[in-house]
């Protein structure tokens, strides 16, 4: 790795890779994000839209990367339904006009694009290796899909370094209390502090899905980024699952308070998968990859995280 350029470097996955990277003795990163306030004395940081096409030119220029983590991103599937259009800029726009730069200024980059385990037609019993067929339908599922074949047109015409990274869900430490196991511990530290009623507002507990740690995440992006195969789709996973409900009992298992559980209807999604179940059979074989951390470990830091902040 010589020259790294992360996009969405403000984000959640992008604040544990940088921390990753730095980890690793890699000096030389630069980030942009449209968050105006986020500085870093990590990285040198631009202040761009994805979406700006000139703008995004004009990073791509200076910086002329040899590694792009591209992280940048519309990321909730809730938040996708009630901002479609804003997705699709940001997922499928922002992501062609980023490739678009990278060809005409860097166009030996190797690029990682994060794309989304959402793709997956959804099984009840099988697990869901590279090759699953892919559908879409959330509008988050569909820009992601948009991205890839964005990525696919260059890998074509351009023989770009593109490699596509389908991710499976994902927590941790300052994750946005938009997601769910957030949510559930930023409400049981405000219950803790007396911020609130003892009741925890939920949505459909009964969905599974694989989690993974996201500094498990953030190891994995590095060891693919210098060994990976161009071209080549990885799932990023953790071969776990639990229920929605399964999160919340560790949560509430480690909470100092007795909390009732009430369903909001607000909460609920339009449609929502049942299952998203991952095989990580290839990046274990390929890179020997495989989780670190425990579910226990990973849910104690998030509420831990929110205790904090609450405080």
């Amino acid at each position: 790795m010589k020259k790294v350029l992360i996009t969405g470097c403000s984000g959640f996955l992008g604040s544990f890779l940088i921390d990753r990277l730095e980890m690793e003795g890699i000096r030389d990163i630069y980030g942009f994000t449209e968050v105006s306030e986020f500085s870093s004395s990590k990285l040198k940081v631009y202040h761009v839209d994805i979406r700006d096409r000139e703008g995004v030119y004009k990073v791509i220029e200076e910086v002329k990367p040899d590694l792009t983590f591209h992280l940048a991103a519309v990321s909730n599937v809730g938040f996708s339904w009630e901002n479609q259009k804003l997705t699709y800029e940001i997922n499928f726009i922002g992501s062609s006009n980023l490739l678009e730069a990278l060809s005409i200024f860097s166009p030996h980059c190797r690029i990682l694009l994060m794309s989304s385990a959402e793709l997956y037609i959804a099984s009840q019993r099988s697990l869901m290796d590279e090759s699953t067929p892919t559908t879409a339908r959330n509008p988050y599922a569909l820009s992601k899909f948009a991205m890839e074949m964005v990525g696919d047109l260059y890998i074509q015409s351009m023989n770009m370094e593109v490699i596509k990274l389908r991710s499976f869900n994902f927590t941790g430490p300052r994750q946005d209390r938009k997601f769910v196991a957030s949510n559930f511990s930023y409400q049981i530290a405000e219950i803790e502090r007396g911020k609130r009623e003892p009741v925890i507002r939920v949505g459909n507990l009964s969905a599974v899905r694989d989690i993974s740690d996201v500094r498990d995440i953030a190891r994995y992006l590095t060891v693919i980024a210098r060994e990976g195969k161009k071209t080549s789709i990885y799932n990023l996973c953790s071969g776990r699952t639990y229920s929605i409900r399964d999160l919340l009992d560790i949560l509430l298992s480690l909470s100092t308070e007795k909390i009732d559980v009430v369903e909001d209807k607000a909460r609920l999604r339009p449609i929502d998968v049942p299952r998203l179940a991952g095989d990580n059979r290839l990046i274990r074989g390929t890179f020997n990859l495989h989780p670190e951390y425990k579910i226990k470990q990973t849910l104690s830091d998030l509420l831990n995280y929110w205790r904090e902040r609450v405080r």
